[in-house]
């Protein structure tokens, strides 16, 4: 009786698939569909990863946000006025008192690649020169970008002055949730009462 070598399986396999095409395509198709259901599951949302549950890992490139082109109007305006310019910024029940307050409008750009889906929040409040807030954080906008592709937006806002004179500038926040993608200053300005 003779022998096999342990190895003449793995040999008669091989011969068999490289002497027809089809058998080879086939074998590696099939090796291609199991590989990929080890590995990206279906019914795990098509990724392997259980840690994570962020749409922006769907989203080739890096995660990219930012605030540019920051600007602030050299002189106050009333409220009412910025109201005039943007008739949807007016509260229902807004007093005239409240229109009579002086601010300055505030200018900028943001973009941001690769946050489908996720809203993005523009915060701002004022300092003073050593970086101090003097009042408390307000959220301005939130837009949420509709792709994986940059979304670039240029957006102003009034900022109320401070009722005390002296020197302030405006600290503008790009946020995703809790995390800072970004964030500008405008020049120092002196408020006048």
């Amino acid at each position: 009786m003779t022998r096999r070598a342990p190895h003449k399986p793995l040999l008669d396999a091989w011969n068999l698939l490289s002497r027809g095409w089809k058998a080879a395509v086939g074998f590696v198709a099939g090796l291609g569909v199991i590989l990929g259901f080890v590995f990206h599951p279906p019914w795990a949302g098509g990724s392997s990863s259980r840690g994570s549950s962020t749409t922006t890992d769907a989203c080739p490139g890096d995660v990219v946000g930012s605030i540019s082109g920051v600007t602030i109007d050299p002189q106050p305006i009333p409220l009412a006025a910025y109201w005039q310019l943007h008739p949807g910024s007016k509260p229902k029940n807004a007093s005239p008192d409240r229109g009579r307050t002086l601010g300055r409008v505030v200018r900028f750009h943001f973009e941001a690649s690769n946050y489908p889906q996720k809203p993005l929040g523009i915060t701002w409040w004022m300092l003073n020169p050593r970086g101090e807030p003097v009042s408390a954080p307000k959220l301005e906008y939130t837009v949420t970008p509709g792709s994986c592709k940059t979304t670039k937006v240029t957006r102003d806002f009034w900022a109320e002055l401070p009722r005390r004179t002296g020197k302030y500038r405006v600290q503008i926040e790009l946020d995703a949730g809790t995390e800072q993608l970004d964030l500008a200053r405008t020049n120092i300005f002196t408020v006048v009462s």
